[in-house]
């Protein structure tokens, strides 16, 4: 067996910022929030964090800081689970995955569901006013299921949201300080957000964070950038290149650690360990037949003999509408006689059915926006990947996965 990259020391005081970070969400208290950035977040402008929104990509740490107030405000009680989280340190730099969970105190506010619907499909300047009509019918039949849902209860009080959360810490003068953060939603079934390249306002939020991650590229312009430009591109050709073989693709990407690892957009779980990754990159390859990676306006900060990757992309596939129907419907079968609650199985369905016909709705060529960020470790004359993650914005805070399916066993 490869060695492991931890080290014991170091992931005890990671969870004890950890621990810190939660307190804030915890309280919730705005006055406080100046000293509470300064005690936990790198002092500088280099920080990153992504929210789980498709316009959430905060540079800096003002709007970092807008970020956590905005969560403080409006979400409602999130729970860090800090003490399950795997963390992973080289050097001056640290990073951890952990899963989390929201739930609300009070129940929604469906006068101001009504409102937003009529804001985002009817009026002049709404976000889908200019998408075809069959596609509005289907995003708002599929955003009426989960609002209804939520109307009979089962996103009432205290019911439990997933949200996963990344980040990486760096060490100054023995101090661990949070320079980036990753908020992201697993996803159930298809994404919420679709690319129609017919409509440009579907491109709207995607051309924009490809702008904000030019303009904000830092770091090496030297050897090193390039040599991990080369492994980006390495990934862009190979990983869901079906003629090349999977043990290859994990060799040649991957560093010589045994706990690597990929988070995938989905609801399964983090692969870690090469063979699970191969068997998550084999699915990949049958969910996505291209990526585009935006790799020439990807942010690489290098530290050493690590390096921080954050850029952003868009998944192709072509599906024929009737083998999707066909697959959904026996899906659909599958669903109404499995053990359960009627209650859930039929929600289940709904949402099933919504999905699917919001898929037909944009036609056979599917494009997805997706955020990607990712450790690489420097060995061997060039940069092997330590992790890579995938991630979908989501449309709505909306998407209901009573399953609870955690990105990390907590067995390993």
């Amino acid at each position: 067996m490869g060695a492991l990259l931890d080290n014991n020391k170091i992931t005890v005081e990671i969870t004890k910022i950890l621990e810190k970070y939660q307190k804030g969400y915890t309280e919730k208290n705005i006055d406080n929030v100046d000293s509470y950035m300064k005690e936990l977040f790198i002092d500088d402008d280099s920080i990153i964090t992504i929210g789980t929104s498709r316009s959430e990509w905060c540079f800096g740490l003002e709007e970092c800081k807008k970020l956590i107030e905005s969560d403080w405000k409006y979400w409602g009680e999130f729970k860090i689970d800090y003490e399950n989280a795997k963390i992973n340190s080289k050097g001056n730099t640290a990073w951890f995955l952990s899963d989390c969970i929201i739930s609300w105190d009070e129940e929604e506010d469906y006068n101001e569901w009504c409102d937003d619907l009529v804001a985002d499909y009817f009026n002049e300047n709404g976000r889908f006013i200019n998408y075809n009509s069959l596609s509005k019918v289907a995003m708002l039949n599929l955003q009426l299921a989960f609002i209804l849902k939520s109307a009979t209860g089962f996103r009432g009080i205290n019911v439990p949201f997933p949200v996963r959360l990344s980040g990486v810490l760096t060490n100054k003068k023995n101090q661990w300080f949070i320079s980036k953060l990753h908020f992201s939603v697993p996803m159930s079934s298809y994404p919420e957000w679709r690319i129609d390249y017919d409509n440009m306002d579907s491109l709207k939020y995607y051309n924009q964070s490809v702008q904000k991650l030019k303009n904000f590229q830092y770091g090496t312009n030297g050897q090193s950038r390039k040599s991990v430009i080369e492994l980006l591109s390495t990934l862009k050709d190979n990983y869901l290149n079906k003629s090349y073989n999977v043990v290859d693709t994990v060799i040649n990407i991957f560093s010589k650690y045994e706990d690597n690892y990929i988070v995938d957009p989905n609801e399964n779980p983090a692969a870690v360990g090469k063979e699970k990754i191969k068997d998550l990159i084999l699915m990949q390859r049958e969910k996505w037949s291209e990526m585009e990676l935006n790799i020439n306006e990807s942010i690489i900060k290098i530290e050493g003999d690590t390096a921080i990757i954050v850029t952003n992309g868009i998944f192709k596939n072509n599906q024929d509408s009737e083998e999707l129907i066909k697959d959904e419907w026996n899906n659909i079968k599958d669903i109404l006689q499995k053990d359960g609650k009627g209650e859930d199985k039929l929600f289940e369905v709904q949402k099933k059915i919504a999905y699917t016909f919001k898929e037909v709705s944009f036609g056979e060529k599917s494009s997805w926006e997706f955020r990607f960020d990712a450790i690489a470790i420097h060995q061997d004359d060039g940069w092997k990947f330590h992790n890579i993650q995938f991630t979908y914005p989501v449309l709505y805070m909306l998407e209901g996965n009573y399953n609870m399916i955690p990105l990390l066993d907590k067995r390993s």
